[in-house]
Parts: structure tokens; sequence; C-alpha cells
């Protein structure tokens, strides 16, 4: 995974883009997938993975409190959702209201993964990751892009609703599309890498194709404020009342 030049503007984004001719790809509209971080040197890993998620001793207690948090979310939300969502795509929320899981967030969108990477630590650079999600190993075991309800998904998933025990995770990361259910899903392009005990964090020895590029602290304002006019901010990512008062607050010039 090498650097390439800092990223100090939207223009920037698109000229790494077209030096790579994502478009010239077969179906490239899916399989090109940005993360964007607002800090350098944050690793690849999900919720379950980070230190804040507690120090276990084995994957098994681990594994035990992930159980339980995905349970206490699943019954204490029912009232909050439709009722009809399957268990994969209680997950999904879990993951995209800031729920540790093993589920890392992607983006189809270049943008949105530019509008992240700005956000949250300004005075500092960010990152933006790439990768092409067609390019995971082993790809004798997968083939393209699982959607939630692929079997091998499904599996996963269930050694955590089911509470069964670690062993029964597959041995690779399972890139997955959920279907566009929830708003936010929907505003922000989502797709995610699902992370088995064994590959805790992602590097190219996983996906060959991965690559990043920084982007520069002096240049986060100004880059958000191109994004704006490109239609990209906070309530077009998160689309409720209270990131449209924090757009609103922004375009009148008040302080983010």
């Amino acid at each position: 995974m090498v650097d390439t030049q800092p990223i100090g503007s939207v223009a920037e984004l698109i000229s790494h883009l077209q030096k790579l001719k994502l478009a010239d790809t077969t179906q490239a509209h899916w399989r090109n997938w940005f993360r964007g971080h607002s800090r350098v040197g944050w690793r690849l890993e999900p919720g379950v993975y980070r230190p804040n998620f507690g120090s276990y001793v084995n994957e098994e207690d681990r594994l035990k409190s992930e159980q339980r948090l995905y349970q206490q979310f699943r019954v204490m939300s029912a009232g909050l959702r439709t009722g009809r969502e399957s268990v994969e795509e209680i997950y999904f929320l879990q993951q995209h209201y800031r729920m540790p899981t093993r589920l890392l967030d992607w983006t189809t969108s270049a943008l949105a993964a530019l509008y992240f990477a700005c956000c949250g630590h300004t005075d500092v650079d960010g990152e933006i990751f790439f990768l092409d999600a067609y390019k995971f190993k082993p790809r004798d075991k997968q083939s393209g892009i699982a959607t939630s309800r692929r079997k091998e998904f499904c599996n996963a998933i269930e050694v955590i609703n089911k509470w069964k025990d670690s062993e029964d995770f597959p041995d690779y990361i399972i890139p997955v599309r959920p279907d566009a259910f929830d708003r936010r899903i929907t505003l922000q392009r989502s797709c995610f890498t699902f992370h088995a005990p064994n590959h805790q964090e992602l590097t190219t020895q996983e996906n060959p194709s991965l690559n990043k590029w920084p982007v520069r602290a002096s240049k986060k304002q100004t880059i958000l404020r191109e994004l704006v006019l490109l239609g990209i901010d906070d309530f077009s990512i998160y689309g409720d009342l209270e990131h449209l008062a924090e757009w609103l607050k922004i375009s009148h010039n008040m302080r983010r």
C-alpha cells in the first residue's frame, strides 16, 4: 500500500481517480470502495477489535460481549424499527448507529469518503482508502460481493445471533453490500467488510488492491466548502434533523 500525492481539493481527488482509470473497469459503480479517516494512522479494523471495546484475553470472551450487545440492541430498539428487519439488517443498523460490530464501513462514493476524511479532526492530516472489492482473497471461497442473503454472510451473523462459538466464523474477510432498507445506508452508499477473528485488520494481504491517499489538514475546511457546492454535507450524508441543523449553522457561517 503506497501513499500518493496528498489531496488538497476535490479536483485533486478526481485526478487520482482518473489516473487509476476506475471508470473503465467493469461494474465500476459498485466494486470500487472508499473509506475516509479524519486522522492518519488509524487501522482498518472494526469496532469489536479496537482497544476501547475491552481487553479480552481470548476471542470467546470478546464474542460473548458482542453477542450480549447484539441481543440488547435488538430488544431495546424494537419500538424504533419497522419490525420487518432481518437478523442481518439489525446488525447493519448496529454498525450505522455506532455500536461496535465486526463490520467496517465503506462507501461506493469517493466524495462521501472525502467528507469523512475532512470531518472530526480538522487540525491533523486525514486519509482516504481505496480498494477493488472484487479482489478479496481467497478467490476460491468467495466471488464478487456478498449480499445480506448470501449463505456465508448469514452463517457468520448467525454465530452472533445464535450464541455459537468463534470457530464457526469464516477464515477470511467478507465484502458485503446491504439492501438499501435504511435512509442512512442509502445516503452514504454503504458497503461493509465483515472481519473474522484471524483477519481483524484489513491489509494488502487480504486485498492487494488496497491503497490510500493522504488529505492535507490545512485544506480540510476548503474541501468541505467545495463538497457543499457538490451537494455533500452533514444533511446529505446523515439525513436527520440533527445534521440538518448542523448543516444550516455552517451554511450561515457559524463554526463547525
